[in-house]
């Protein structure tokens, strides 16, 4: 008899044991799941503040799509026919809470004539041009081993950047080598307002808690084509007036005008971090690949990430922070996460080479761009940061 009492006895509490269990299953937040938002066309540049998305398709259509809400609004007005028929078209998109600047870019013939166009808009309202069009053009690059023996004219706007109540743009003049009239300026409703001015001033990159850095290197900004010899890139970062608060030079060795090796970077801030990615071609068809993060307040070099990232030509590559997570995207490789701490590095195998990622304090958000003549519908992906964290645990 005593022994069938301690037998009742532990079932109960084994019985006892498993309705705590499953109660407290029942009541445990459900991880949220990813949302996916389809787009008429495909998505060629995103930007990322708070819970909003900006983006723009592939015919330079811009909204915003709120990830949290699921609401979407689009950004009226005739900014894309502007220079629709001028050939190959391109842009870029920030966003500051319920503001949005964006550039359209557009570029034909051999001389790579561009005109560019700055536009301004609230969330849900109608873009307004500021500032004048933009009209140059690149046509030599001279003789490899003799700087400043290239050709290259005209104005320049790039660089747009955006985060909590900033949005900043870059503008300069080139003329054959020189580049003067080197502005880092402020987007504001109703024009551009200047906050730094001379080489420094160009080309802002990045813009995150109040500071926005600035990739002190025409050479690097990929829509620049000019003749003239860049030194070791320096990264400069600016506070809201303007006032210069670190400066670092990156051990990026300078590239061989005729040939190999040749050296390109991507920079992002977060917080104190300055974060680079450095894509190296020792010689054609190899491509080396590793972050370097810095502490921009000393110029420390605080943690140095190889990465496996492929071995086609760097050309749309793609660096975003937030926190301690960096997302990586690009021609040659999948969508990577990089854990800037530990430095584990992991795919998400959903995503499309070549499609722009951002991220931000919801988490992250990718285009899937479709692989076919005439381009077709896109889509967002938003991952909650809940998801990425365990993605990197």
């Amino acid at each position: 008899m005593r022994r069938l009492r301690v037998v009742g006895l532990f079932l109960a509490l084994l019985s006892l044991a498993l309705l705590l269990v499953l109660a407290a299953q029942a009541g445990a937040p459900k991880p949220e799941p990813n949302k996916v938002k389809q787009t008429a066309k495909p998505v060629r540049t995103l930007a990322m503040d708070g819970p909003r998305v900006a983006y723009m398709r592939s015919d330079r259509r811009v909204g915003v799509w709120n990830v949290v809400t699921g609401a979407t609004s689009t950004i009226e007005g005739t900014y894309p026919s502007s220079g629709s028929k001028f050939g190959y078209g391109s842009g870029e998109v920030a966003i500051a809470g319920t503001r949005i600047a964006l550039i359209t870019r557009f570029v034909t013939g051999n001389t790579m004539q561009t005109q560019e166009r700055l536009y301004t808009a609230s969330m849900g309202g109608s873009a307004r041009q500021i500032g004048k069009l933009t009209n140059h053009s690149s046509s030599d690059v001279g003789a490899c081993d003799v700087p400043g023996s290239g050709y290259s004219f005209g104005n320049w706007i790039g660089g747009l950047v955006g985060s909590g109540k900033i949005l900043a743009v870059s503008s300069w003049e080139s003329d054959s080598a020189a580049t003067t009239g080197e502005r880092l300026r402020y987007v504001t409703s109703t024009g551009l307002r200047t906050m730094v001015s001379g080489p420094g001033a160009v080309v802002s990159q990045a813009a995150n808690g109040g500071h926005i850095a600035v990739l002190r290197s025409t050479d690097a900004w990929p829509a620049y084509q000019g003749p003239a010899k860049q030194g070791t890139p320096m990264v400069g970062v600016y506070s809201t007036d303007g006032t210069l608060l670190g400066e670092i030079a990156l051990n990026v060795p300078l590239p061989n005008p005729c040939g190999y090796p040749i050296s390109m970077i991507r920079i992002a801030l977060s917080g104190n971090q300055l974060v680079v990615l450095r894509l190296d071609i020792p010689q054609a068809g190899s491509l080396t690949s590793r972050v370097e993060v810095y502490d921009w307040r000393t110029g420390a070099l605080v943690h140095v990430w190889p990465l496996a990232l492929g071995h086609g030509s760097p050309g749309a590559d793609r660096l975003v922070v937030y926190g301690r997570v960096a997302v990586l995207s690009g021609d040659s490789f999948r969508l990577r996460l990089l854990d800037l701490t530990t430095g584990k590095a992991v795919t998400i195998a959903a995503s499309e080479a070549s499609s722009p990622a951002t991220i931000g304090s919801r988490g992250l958000v990718y285009a899937g761009n479709p692989y076919k003549v005439g381009g077709g519908p896109g889509k967002l992906v938003f991952v909650p940061t809940a998801k990425l964290r365990a993605m990197l645990r």
